[in-house]
C-alpha cells in the first residue's frame, strides 16, 4: 500500500495587515504552492493534518490534504475540537440544490487545480457525478473520460486555518466500464482532517446499482450517494483504516429491487 503524507507547515509571506484572507485568491494559492514545494527538512513544526489513503496499485491517484496553515501573524486562531468538527455529520446524505451543487463542483476544481498540472484540462471538463452534504460537510466527485475522477471532502464553515479538506485526483490504468452490478473502489481507507479522522469509500458503480450502505460498527448503516455512475460515502473515525486489501462488506440495492452483499476492496 502506498501512502501519501501531505502537510503544509508555515505560510510566511502574508501581509500582517490583512485581516480577511481569501484562501482561493491568486496570492494565497501561490503561497500554498510554494510551501508544498519546500523541502520538508527546512519547514516549520508539522501540523496535525495527516492523510493515509489506500489506493489501487494499478491506479495513479494523487491524494491531497489541506494541512494546518500556521501564520506567524495569526496568533489566537483556535482550531475546532474533533467533536465540534463532525458534530453535524449525518449517516444519510442530503442532495444539494442545483446552484449549491454547481458552486461545490467549481470549488473542488479550484482546490485540485495544478496538482498535477496535467489534470487541469480534465478537471475543467469533468462533470459533477456526486454532490452531497452531511451536516456542514460537502463531498464532490467529478467524473471525466476514461475513468478520470476527482474527489473533494470539505467543510468551508471551519475557515482557512481548520485543515478542513481532503481529496484525490487521477485516472486508473487500463480503465474499463464497470459491469452492471459492479462496485469498484478508487478511494478506500482513512485519513485525518480538521483534527479528526475520517473514513472514505468512493468509486465506480454499475448501471444497475441504485443504493450502497456500509454497516459501520460505530455509526450504524451509512448510506452512500449513488449518482452518475459513481458512489461515495464517508463518516468520522478511522474504521476503514487498512481495509484496502481485505475489503469491507457493503449492502447493495439493484434497480430491480433485489439486494446483496458486495465486498469492496482496492485491486
Amino acid at each position: 500500500m502506498k501512502r501519501t503524507d501531505a502537510t503544509l507547515s508555515t505560510l510566511r509571506s502574508l501581509d500582517p495587515a490583512d485581516r480577511e484572507i481569501d484562501p482561493r485568491s491568486p496570492r494565497a494559492r501561490a503561497d500554498l504552492a510554494r510551501i508544498v514545494a519546500t523541502d520538508p527538512q527546512f519547514a516549520g513544526p508539522p501540523g496535525p493534518a495527516r492523510v493515509e489513503p489506500a489506493r489501487s496499485p494499478r491506479a495513479r491517484w494523487l491524494i491531497l490534504a489541506g494541512g494546518t496553515v500556521a501564520v506567524a501573524v495569526a496568533a489566537g486562531v483556535l482550531l475546532p475540537q474533533d467533536n465540534q468538527a463532525f458534530a453535524s455529520w449525518t449517516p444519510s446524505p442530503a442532495t444539494l440544490a442545483p446552484r449549491a451543487a454547481a458552486k461545490a463542483a467549481e470549488s473542488c476544481r479550484e482546490q485540485q487545480e495544478g496538482v498535477p498540472n496535467s489534470a487541469d484540462r480534465e478537471l475543467a471538463t469533468a462533470r459533477a457525478a456526486v454532490t452531497e452534504r452531511r451536516g456542514d460537510w460537502t463531498m464532490v466527485v467529478l467524473a471525466g473520460d476514461d475513468g478520470f475522477s476527482a474527489m473533494c471532502l470539505t467543510n468551508d464553515s471551519l475557515g482557512l486555518f481548520s485543515d478542513a479538506w481532503v481529496g484525490s485526483v487521477g485516472r486508473p490504468d487500463d480503465f474499463t466500464e464497470p459491469a452492471p452490478r459492479e462496485l469498484r473502489a478508487t478511494d478506500l481507507g482513512s485519513g485525518s482532517v480538521a483534527r479528526g479522522a475520517v473514513s472514505v469509500a468512493v468509486g465506480f458503480a454499475g448501471g444497475e446499482v441504485v443504493g450502497v450502505t456500509y454497516p459501520s460498527a460505530a455509526h450504524g448503516p451509512v448510506e452512500a450517494t449513488v449518482s452518475g455512475g459513481r458512489f461515495a460515502l464517508w463518516f468520522p473515525g478511522d474504521e476503514l483504516e487498512d481495509t484496502a486489501a481485505d475489503g469491507v462488506d457493503t449492502e447493495v440495492t439493484y434497480r430491480d429491487g433485489t439486494s446483496g452483499t458486495v465486498t469492496l476492496r482496492l485491486r
